[in-house]
């Protein structure tokens, strides 16, 4: 896993909220859904691999009330999945 480059925007996570992760998603080309997770909870899934019976297509959880850990946890899945850190930056509009 790499090393978060841009920690002054690490630290600022704890006010990204559900719909802003589902937006990046989409931005991102990810598979994105909010009726596809359990309850109130949304997934980002790979968009070649979307079927939801495959734990593998899975790139990340969303559940609805989100904390900075959480967001963290996100942001980590997909860098993990090989996404760019300023790409999810730009995604989450947090740096143009």
């Amino acid at each position: 896993m790499n090393e978060i480059i841009r920690k002054n925007l690490w630290c600022q996570l704890g006010n990204v909220k559900q719909k802003d992760w589902l937006k990046a998603g989409v931005k991102l080309g990810l598979f994105v859904s909010s009726k596809l997770g359990k309850g109130s909870h949304a997934v980002i899934r790979d968009p070649n691999n979307p079927n939801i019976n495959d734990i593998n297509g899975l790139i990340s959880t969303v559940q609805k009330k989100l904390y900075k850990e959480a967001n963290q946890t996100i942001f980590k899945h997909l860098m993990a999945f090989g996404i760019k850190e300023d790409d999810i930056w730009k995604a989450l509009k947090k740096l143009s």
